[in-house]
């Protein structure tokens, strides 16, 4: 069976299933380089970006999306494109919305090379499944559940309920796929004529946070070590995350490709993120010197924040919101955690509210 049959069995099978993705937002970033920006999943999830960069040799995917239905749409947008095969794809990390669409490339390009982190790995291969767990058995068929009942009395919700239906069913039905290729700190990949820099500075997002940098087209892809326009700092690692984006902003790149949301055309994002960072790295050692505890600390220094706020946000409500718990919120505590001594790469979990 040819590669394109094999896609197209895939393909026709989630259609057959009753739900199929709509196709994502395709944006060129440059030549050759293509940014596909998908939609959430109902209101239970959001997609991370997926990045394709063609030669003349082949293709490298940068993130595989969070469902096998998402990667399934974003490979036929790149057989619109190029009818190379797909040679690698390079996990940033593992957060399940950028790799659990894996295996629609391993099914249609058996010999695709899967780049990771080495520490990426040993996280998606247990401590990453321990933590989405309790979402995929309780949380998420709770909620279901519970949509179920009104779209029993309030048509209008049967289709939300059946994007979320078929969210859950997407990831607890994956086949899930393991990085076969590891590296430390940097591996150059050669596309053609391309060259891909694959980099690791420091535990960040994650203990594995892999970005991509093209010196020739300086361009960077981030993976969430941004994100347009709020990134998450959920379970991340202060001190480390702000020297990896200081090594970005150090890099001769005039584009970048945030994990969502769409491309940057300047350092001011990045830059306004690497603001926030020290001063609640510096808020924080000050706050907990005096007895404060982390939400304390958080309250005191989110007035001073106010105009990196709005520089990050638009003062949009809904992303100065995202800014207060997903970013401010969660990097204080996670400062507080790291000045209690040495972090682990254990998963930490999201503090109370």
């Amino acid at each position: 069976m040819t590669r394109l049959k094999v896609v197209l069995v895939f393909v026709c099978a989630l259609i057959a299933s009753g739900y199929i993705r709509p196709a994502p937002k395709t944006i060129e970033v440059a030549k050759g380089v293509y940014l596909f920006v998908s939609k959430p999943y109902g209101d239970v999830g959001l997609d991370g970006n997926s990045i394709a960069i063609l030669s003349d040799e082949g293709v490298l995917v940068f993130d595989s999306n969070g469902t096998p239905a998402s990667s399934a749409a974003v490979l036929a947008e790149i057989r619109k494109l190029t009818d190379k095969p797909v040679k690698y794809i390079v996990n940033s990390h593992w957060h399940w919305d950028h790799w659990y669409g894996t295996e629609t490339y391993t099914r249609a390009f058996p010999d695709v090379k899967v780049v990771a982190h080495e520490k990426t790995r040993a996280m998606m291969a247990g401590p990453a499944l321990d933590f989405n767990r309790p979402g995929l058995e309780a949380q998420l068929p709770g909620y279901i559940a519970s949509l179920e009942k009104r779209a029993a009395t309030d048509p209008a919700i049967q289709p939300l309920l059946e994007e979320d239906r078929f969210f859950l069913n997407q990831k607890k039905n994956v086949h899930l796929v393991l990085p076969t290729q590891t590296f430390d700190d940097k591996v150059v990949l050669r596309l053609g004529t391309r060259e891909i820099h694959v980099l690791h500075v420091d535990r960040a997002v994650t203990p594995g946070d892999a970005f991509v940098y093209l010196p020739a087209e300086k361009i960077v892809i981030t993976g969430d070590l941004l994100v347009n326009p709020v990134s998450f700092a959920l379970s991340c690692y202060p001190t480390g995350w702000l020297r990896t984006l200081e090594k970005i902003d150090g890099l001769d790149a005039s584009i970048i490709v945030p994990g969502h949301g769409e491309p940057l055309h300047d350092k001011s994002l990045l830059r306004a993120h690497m603001s926030v960072m020290r001063q609640l790295l510096k808020a924080g050692k000050d706050a907990k010197a005096r007895g404060l505890d982390p939400d304390q600390a958080r309250e005191e220094v989110l007035p001073r924040l106010h105009d990196l706020m709005v520089a990050i946000t638009g003062d949009d409500p809904k992303a100065n919101e995202a800014f207060r718990v997903y970013l401010v919120d969660w990097y204080m505590h996670r400062v507080y955690d790291e000045l209690n001594g040495p972090l682990t790469d254990a998963i930490a979990p999201i503090p109370p509210k």
